[in-house]
């Protein structure tokens, strides 16, 4: 799979997030065909759960009536916080694809929600920790945290 791709198109999206006045965050869920579903953020719309991942999930799991997105990555410009990183565990996601981490909520860097080997105790609900994948076009998903004056870190590969 192309993350390069996705990525950049994840930036994308956090830049339409950004101008219609929403935080900066953009996810796609791809699998070997080609891209599912995308999103940008939506907590402008007065829920607090409108992260561009959980859209994406939100709509992945009404378009295939599924839980199981084990043949699925999904991208974002920025590490999933803990609630996103916890339904991507549950929807037994492959690979999770991201640029720059959250110093500050990330599911991955703060609070290793997707590699907890402890979720394994809880299976069938949680699945195997994902591949993780990041840093991607850093640079790039940085500059747009930058027009907000949030300073992200660097990812982790």
């Amino acid at each position: 799979m192309d993350h390069k791709k996705y990525i950049k198109r994840c930036i994308e999206l956090s830049l339409k997030a950004l101008e219609r006045g929403d935080n900066p965050f953009g996810a796609l869920i791809a699998d070997e065909s080609g891209v599912l579903v995308e999103s940008i953020n939506g907590i402008k719309e007065n829920d607090v759960t409108n992260h561009a991942e959980i859209m994406a999930m939100r709509e992945a799991q009404k378009i295939k009536k599924t839980d199981d997105f084990s043949n699925y990555t999904i991208y974002s410009n920025c590490e999933p916080c803990p609630m996103c990183a916890f339904m991507m565990r549950e929807l037994k996601f492959k690979r999770v694809v991201f640029s720059i981490k959250s110093p500050h909520m990330g599911g991955y860097s703060k609070w290793n929600i997707l590699e907890d080997l402890d979720l394994l105790n809880f299976e069938p609900v949680f699945s195997a920790p994902p591949e993780i994948i990041s840093g991607i076009l850093e640079k790039e998903a940085q500059a747009v945290f930058k027009k907000v004056g949030w300073t992200m870190q660097e990812g982790m590969n």
